[in-house]
């Protein structure tokens, strides 16, 4: 069965002048997006907030962010926000997808870290136009300082401290003072990261630029002081790092750090700085100039009443004259070493230096003596130390052995019975009656 629909607009008849409207949820996106043919009102005049209320909530932070920025009419650190965003962009390309630079957030996505770039830098933008240099390398100090509490934003920390340095050249009436500084917190941040030998660059320029300067830090620290100090500390690393390779360029290393200890006026470092000479000379084959070194060492320390110190002097000592067949010497600093150690109840101290002396005994023949310090030795390890404990062991038998050879031979030699009778006996208990019994007029 069919149905005839009413003609429209016919007379007579009831016409629809307009079709009912769809339920919205089947009207299409553009029929949405003009009201349905409807008046068009502003969500701002229902919601009762305007349109740039309505794009905030619509945009993105970082655009927001921008846009309050080039409103408020500064286009340097719009410009300079801008480029740090393409830097990290680029430099995530280039690293490749297998990078751990990806594992690092975007920083348009750190609003919080967003907030204080935008804060610092309008602050370091309004100084510059008001002539302050000092002003806006101090606003970019703090977000150097800033982005120093987080591990991954190395490269802004390197960032801010390049547009530092940048600013300290153009203070003037301060003498230098802020280009030293630059130029020190540069150092520091790449000895952080590892790489000692750019650090040293800066590390350099700023002790020469304090040099002849009465400048202080906040706690009242002298700023030439501290770069003496740092450079020895620097230098010390990367004579420890090029050792292996380049043992010259490492001595070379170790005398400017012993240098900068030195006149840095510190005596425990220049100390330390002297010891660490003393054995390089020795590891290199030249103990002459390592016993020099190691002299100095031992006198810093009596000085300072260091008596650790003192006892790695005295090893050190004996063992560089051990090695220049100065023997007698040698004995006499490693009896020091054992005192020292003895006298300060450290028991894996004074059992290397009962060690050290009983293996000098033993090459001078003097095979008594070498079982009394081997067995001192033994007896004041850790028990836990297995392996060291059977080297003493096993050194105090040889030892044993070669104190007792020339008697076991002169019994066998001479042949008497009661010689005979006593090495018999001997075989059994192995004690020292045998070597008195063996001696010429108790045969």
């Amino acid at each position: 069965m069919t149905t005839t629909l009413p003609p429209v607009n016919q007379a007579g008849s009831k016409s629809v002048s307009t079709l009912p409207s769809l339920p919205r949820s089947q009207r299409s996106a553009k029929q949405l997006a003009r009201g349905a043919g409807r008046p068009r009102q502003s969500i701002g005049h229902l919601a009762g907030i305007d349109r740039a209320d309505v794009g905030a909530y619509r945009n993105t932070y970082k655009h927001n962010l921008s846009l309050e920025i080039l409103q408020e009419g500064y286009v340097s650190s719009f410009i300079e926000l801008f480029e740090l965003f393409d830097k990290q962009s680029k430099d995530r390309e280039t690293a490749g997808s297998d990078s751990g630079v990806h594992e690092v957030p975007l920083l348009i996505d750190q609003h919080d870290k967003l907030d204080v770039l935008k804060s610092k830098l309008i602050e370091a933008e309004e100084a510059r136009r008001s002539g302050a240099p000092d002003k806006s390398y101090q606003s970019y100090l703090e977000l150097a300082q800033y982005f120093e509490t987080f591990s991954s934003d190395q490269w802004l920390i390197d960032h801010f401290h390049k547009k530092c340095m940048s600013e300290s050249s153009k203070v003037e009436e301060d003498g230098g003072r802020k280009l030293a500084e630059a130029n020190y917190n540069i150092g520091i941040a790449l000895e952080k990261r590892g790489d000692l030998s750019s650090a040293v660059d800066y590390l350099e320029k700023f002790y020469n630029l304090t040099t002849e300067q009465e400048w202080q830090d906040k706690i009242g620290d002298n700023l030439h002081d501290i770069a003496s100090l740092q450079l020895y500390r620097t230098y010390t690393c990367l004579a420890e790092e090029l050792y292996e390779e380049a043992p010259s360029v490492s001595i070379d290393y170790l005398k400017k750090a012993f240098h900068m200890a030195n006149e840095g006026g510190n005596r425990t470092e220049a100390g330390l700085a002297s010891h660490r000479l003393g054995n390089i000379y020795e590891a290199v084959g030249d103990p002459e100039v390592a016993t020099m070194y190691h002299k100095g060492y031992l006198d810093r320390c009596k000085r300072d009443k260091d008596n650790t110190g003192m006892g790695k002097a005295y090893e050190a000592l004996g063992r560089c004259q051990q090695s220049e067949g100065k023997l007698e010497e040698a004995t006499e600093n490693y009896k020091e070493f054992v005192k020292i150690a003895e006298e300060a109840g450290e028991k894996g101290v004074y059992s290397q230096a009962c060690s050290s002396l009983a293996n000098l005994y033993n090459m001078l023949g003097e095979y008594a003596s070498a079982v009394e310090y081997y067995k001192k030795a033994a007896e004041s390890l850790e028990t836990d130390d297995k392996e060291r404990l059977e080297l003493m062991n096993i050194s105090q038998a040889i030892a044993r052995t070669h104190h007792q050879l020339a008697c076991y031979s002169s019994a066998i030699l001479c042949n008497t019975a009661k010689l005979t009778a006593t090495l018999v006996e001997w075989k059994d208990y192995r004690d020292d009656a045998f070597i008195q019994a063996s001696r010429p007029g108790t045969r």
